[in-house]
């Protein structure tokens, strides 16, 4: 008789022990909850910003050899000198500036090399590092 009686108190005792979580549980539980949630926006942030520049990287680029083609196409030195110059390029609604700088080599009688070293510089407000590009041109 006594055996079952000490069992009921124990499965009594052990159903209140069970019934709920502690304070310390639930405060444990919520430190871990923030923690995971703040390293979790943190990377979101990263990531965002990662993303942006990386789209305004590819922009840049496309903008730097849309002007070098632009300058493969010239037919001779002047022209080729007409393009350099400071321009603000308007794509995907945000403001790029590209820079076109002519550099000649030569070219005088008693030289005897001649060609044009174009660099194309693109910034943007946003970008973290300026897109440069450069080719050289000989004469025809």
């Amino acid at each position: 008789m006594k055996t079952t009686l000490i069992r009921r108190r124990m499965t009594v005792g052990a159903r209140r022990a069970r019934r709920g979580m502690t304070l310390a549980e639930v405060m444990v539980a919520m430190m871990l909850l923030t923690t995971v949630m703040l390293a979790l926006g943190a990377f979101t942030a990263r990531f965002a910003m990662a993303n942006s520049q990386a789209r305004l990287m590819v922009s840049a680029n496309e903008i730097a050899g849309t002007k070098l083609d632009a300058i493969h196409t010239q037919p001779t030195y002047p022209a080729i000198d007409l393009l350099a110059d400071s321009v603000k390029v308007t794509r995907d609604y945000t403001d790029f500036t590209v820079v076109t700088k002519v550099l000649r080599v030569g070219g005088t009688p008693a030289d005897s090399t001649d060609y044009r070293v174009m660099t194309v510089t693109v910034t943007h407000p946003a970008l973290k590092k300026a897109v440069m590009k450069t080719t050289a041109l000989a004469a025809f």
